[in-house]
């Protein structure tokens, strides 16, 4: 685990610099404050619509997995009945091996007991039942060895690259290690199974009677979705995952959570458990005069895994929102229109609405910024209603949040006059057209020099005549 006092001194210097610096200057719009996580190794919290990691603290620090090695065990065993090569309704027999195998939290699972493959699943991932996930691994795997290579197998699949598994159970093996970022990635990846996703958020799961045991029912572990064992952690938005914790690896949870639409992943590893005495010991004297305890005293176990979880989801919740960039009435620009009857330029709006995901306090003046462009400088008349004129890009903060295209919202008539003096115009402007009036212009030239000519000639001619009749005259 973490040195404390190193931790809570350089907690205690940050503070001390941000006062400082708050003396010359304003915090700066749109700043959100770190959450105060301060009893685990490793955390984070990830926005899955946005997706995107709001938060996080050592995402690559190598750590003990625990039991969050049983969510790659629920995820091959699921794609393993959904691929038909075991049945939800499948009685697994478990074997002597699993039995004699199990150790730590168990189901009390018998050799030879036959239960379905779905309650197998269920009690280890809302129990931890190690027996169960055993019995997974032979039925998947057809050996426990070869379900661990499956396991790693998966985990190259899905880029997890500092992960490595030794056993389906999460029981400490230092070899086992994994990391934030990569139980992210599985995660994710998880939460997009509808079954897991269902049995995720269940308060508790019913087991019918098999050859063995008579029915019964387990609770979840998970005590930000339930109230069974203790209030003190309930969180009305979560929704699952897993947790589970070694003495090596601490308490570890993977956490989910619901709030209006938005879900939230939250990730915590490595946390410890505080002692606190909520009653002091009371004493009394005895008839010897001998000080003697009444009432020992009494002390309270806070798990700051599920503690910090909760912070985490809540401060997402708190400090985030989606908000409408531009929406499809948002006026972007103008662009000049050619030849219409009535206007000459019309308003440009976005085709469709952009949604960021910022701090809640943002200045959407100063951190939000719309960029368009026009491919062309204008429009010609008639133009239908949505056609493409261009496109915009929202950027926060000088990032690029999203692309989308700019429309005319209406319909646009032309004119009957001026799309008739464009044509001539055009027509006028073709290389066609000006050869014709060169040719014209060359042939009337011809005309008039060939005319002049033949005038030029008939008096001469005439001239001449006069001349030889009148010769004698003198």
């Amino acid at each position: 685990m973490k040195n404390r006092t190193k931790k809570q001194l350089l907690r205690g210097t940050g503070i001390f610099l941000l006062l400082l610096a708050l003396l010359g200057s304003a915090l700066p719009l749109g700043a959100v404050s770190d959450p105060e996580i301060s009893h685990s190794e490793a955390s984070l919290i990830y926005c899955v619509e946005a997706d995107r990691v709001l938060w996080s603290e050592n995402p690559d620090m190598t750590v003990y997995p625990a039991a969050l090695v049983k969510l790659m065990t629920a995820i091959l065993a699921v794609e393993s009945a959904d691929r038909g090569e075991v049945g939800f309704e499948e009685e697994i027999t478990v074997s002597a091996s699993v039995v004699s195998a199990s150790t730590g939290n168990t189901a009390n699972l018998k050799t030879g007991e036959k239960i379905r493959f779905r309650d197998l699943i269920g009690i280890m991932v809302l129990v931890g039942a190690n027996d169960a996930a055993l019995a997974i691994a032979e039925r998947v795997g057809g050996t426990v060895e070869e379900f661990v290579g499956m396991m790693n197998e998966k985990a190259g699949e899905l880029e997890m690259e500092n992960t490595v598994y030794t056993n389906p159970t999460g029981l400490h093996d230092g070899r086992m290690t994994t990391t934030a970022n990569d139980l992210l990635i599985l995660a994710r990846y998880a939460s997009r199974n509808t079954f897991l996703t269902e049995l995720f958020g269940q308060e508790r799961i019913t087991v019918d009677a098999t050859n063995l045991t008579a029915a019964r029912a387990y609770g979840t572990r998970n005590y930000l979705v339930s109230q069974r064992v203790s209030t003190d952690y309930y969180l009305s938005m979560a929704n699952g995952m897993i947790c589970g914790s070694t003495s090596e690896a601490g308490f570890c949870i993977i956490a989910t959570a619901q709030n209006n639409g938005v879900n939230y992943i939250a990730i915590v590893l490595g946390a410890d458990t505080t002692t606190v005495q909520v009653s002091p010991e009371k004493t009394e004297y005895d008839s010897d005069g001998n000080v003697v305890a009444v009432t020992p005293a009494q002390y309270k176990y806070i798990m700051n895994g599920f503690v910090e979880s909760a912070l985490l989801l809540k401060w997402a919740r708190d400090n985030y929102e989606f908000i409408r960039a531009v929406d499809r009435a948002t006026p972007i620009c103008q662009i000049p229109v050619r030849l219409a009857r009535s206007v000459d330029s019309v308003t440009l709006l976005p085709e469709q609405p952009i949604e960021i995901y910022v701090p809640k306090d943002i200045d959407r003046e100063k951190d939000i910024e719309l960029r368009w462009e026009l491919p062309e400088p204008s429009l010609t008349a008639p133009i239908k209603a949505g056609t493409r004129a261009g496109t915009l890009t929202v950027l926060y903060k000088g990032e690029v949040i999203g692309e989308v295209p700019l429309i005319v919202n209406s319909n646009i008539e032309s004119s009957g006059a001026l799309t008739l003096i464009d044509r001539a115009g055009q027509l006028v402007s073709t290389p066609f057209f000006r050869t014709v009036l060169l040719l014209i212009a060359v042939g009337a030239v011809v005309y008039i020099f060939a005319t002049a000519i033949g005038r030029y000639r008939k008096k001469a001619a005439a001239k001449k005549e006069y001349i030889r009749k009148n010769r004698y005259l003198k």
